[in-house]
């Protein structure tokens, strides 16, 4: 077992102590709590290391808090996990994890390798998926997770400005590795913070993301105070520090998820929710195809900021020879060991892959692609589909609709950048489990019989005595 990145002592000794952590959590606090702390502190706070063992899934962050949680929910929370009931919803994620070894055998890599493959996207997306679907069923659990979310936008605001001010160089103080944006990312505003993720578009992107649902929060007044602090200076907080993160990509997103949300309550319509929904797959269409180049989304992006401009067109040029390529093999795709990258006569590699679509595409083609697509995309254009308009700003809805714009948000990212976290994949199937009770709560008939009430009345605990509604959320 080799460490890919040399760390110290106390990097090691953290990642090993992770899992009987993660048990210590499950002691102290209810088991859905206990599995929001690690996924959000596993994920904000662990080093960014790895550990190569043969046929194992890498062991890092992502890997090894999901395992301890569901280790966790085994020892001390009952067969919740064995509660889940298998819905159609669930089919793309299962199509995901299981096309590695369709492409392993159709690329004559042998069964084991594509096994292999198929348990790292297991550990990477499907395991937190699960755990999603079993503990985020109901109105309540998931304005837990919400705030969770902000909570760890909170802890990490200050370590960004302090990073900000002086340079990104906490991982590189505690865990021993110093990222290289340490002598790159800085203009006159100072640094990109990395604090302890991969990279600035992460934290960017994981900034904005807390900064949108504290904004919904504070819309809908869901809660009005977080941690004794109104939830409109919290908002303002978080946005601020996304903005002074300075990845362009994650401050439109954040932008743009906040007024498609802003949207159905001024002029009230979902039409801005259901463009960022399709964005990603009209995007993915056109790219393969050969439609669209791409120029003016460089020609706007360069107006905006020459350096990102350039940045853009690299990508996109690296795109169009690494889409032509995966046409070859268009279905289940050329597989690992950079088949899927293109290289001259002499061995050199032409490319460099950033997005997380085109990756997906060239290693495991339309199936593994569109499978990823639908398994995010679905639960969200469900939310979408069954939580009518005036109801998006109910207090009780908050958190599944701001969640699902959070995951949608985090597709259109995956255009450009390999920066999906465990969190998000979290949120996917809480939404997906959220979807079924949307389903119970906003059938044609109970909305009839129960419209739009104040604000201050949810629409949840309108309907709290129907008995095929799913728990319902209380103030």
């Amino acid at each position: 077992m080799i460490s890919s990145y040399p760390v110290n002592f106390f990097a090691v000794a953290l990642m090993a102590a992770w899992v009987p952590l993660i048990f210590v959590l499950f002691v102290l606090m209810p088991a859905r709590r206990a599995v929001i702390a690690a996924f959000v502190v596993g994920y904000l706070f662990l080093p960014e290391i790895k550990f190569i063992v043969h046929t194992l899934p890498p062991i890092d962050k992502v890997t090894l808090t999901a395992f301890g949680v569901i280790l966790g929910s085994l020892f001390f929370d009952g067969g919740r996990l064995f509660a889940v009931r298998p819905r159609w919803i669930d089919v793309p994620i299962v199509v995901l994890c299981l096309s590695p070894i369709i492409t392993s055998i159709l690329n004559d890599l042998g069964f084991m390798d594509g096994l292999a493959n198929c348990f790292t996207l297991l550990f990477r997306w499907g395991l937190a998926y699960w755990i999603g679907r079993a503990y985020f069923t109901d109105w309540e659990s998931t304005r837990e997770l919400v705030l969770g979310i902000v909570l760890g936008g909170l802890a990490y605001a200050p370590l960004c400005w302090w990073e900000i001010r002086m340079s990104p160089q906490l991982h590189g103080q505690i865990y021993g590795l110093l990222f290289l944006s340490f002598r790159t990312d800085r203009n006159i505003f100072g640094w990109r913070p990395n604090v302890f993720l991969a990279n600035s578009l992460s934290v960017t992107m994981f900034m904005g993301i807390s900064a949108l649902i504290a904004f919904w929060a504070w819309m809908t007044g869901s809660p009005k105070r977080l941690l004794g602090v109104p939830m409109g200076w919290i908002a303002l907080l978080l946005i601020v520090t996304a903005v002074f993160c300075k990845a362009m990509g994650g401050i439109v997103l954040m932008s743009a998820g906040i007024t498609a949300l802003m949207m159905t309550r001024w002029p009230a319509t979902k039409a801005a929710v259901l463009c960022l929904i399709v964005a990603a797959p009209l995007y993915i269409l056109l790219r393969t195809s050969g439609d669209w180049s791409g120029e003016r989304l460089v020609e706007i992006a360069g107006w905006v900021n020459p350096e990102r401009g350039k940045s853009l067109d690299f990508r996109l040029q690296n795109e169009n020879l690494l889409a032509e390529k995966a046409l070859r093999r268009m279905w289940f795709g050329f597989g690992g060991f950079g088949r899927a990258q293109v290289w001259d006569d002499y061995g050199h590699l032409l490319t460099v892959v950033d997005g997380l679509w085109i990756i997906t595409f060239g290693e495991y083609g339309l199936v593994g692609l569109g499978a990823l697509l639908l398994f995010v995309l679905v639960p969200a254009m469900m939310m979408w589909y069954r939580v009518p308009t005036r109801y998006w700003l109910d207090a009780a809805c908050a958190a599944p609709v701001a969640l699902a714009v959070a995951i949608t948000l985090y597709m259109i990212d995956s255009l450009f950048n390999a920066t999906f976290n465990p969190i998000a994949s979290l949120a996917v199937g809480a939404v997906g489990s959220m979807y079924s009770a949307a389903t119970a709560v906003f059938s044609p008939g109970i909305v009839r019989r129960f419209p739009p009430a104040a604000a201050a009345a949810p629409v949840v605990s309108s309907v709290k005595d129907v008995p095929y509604a799913y728990p319902a959320y209380r103030s």
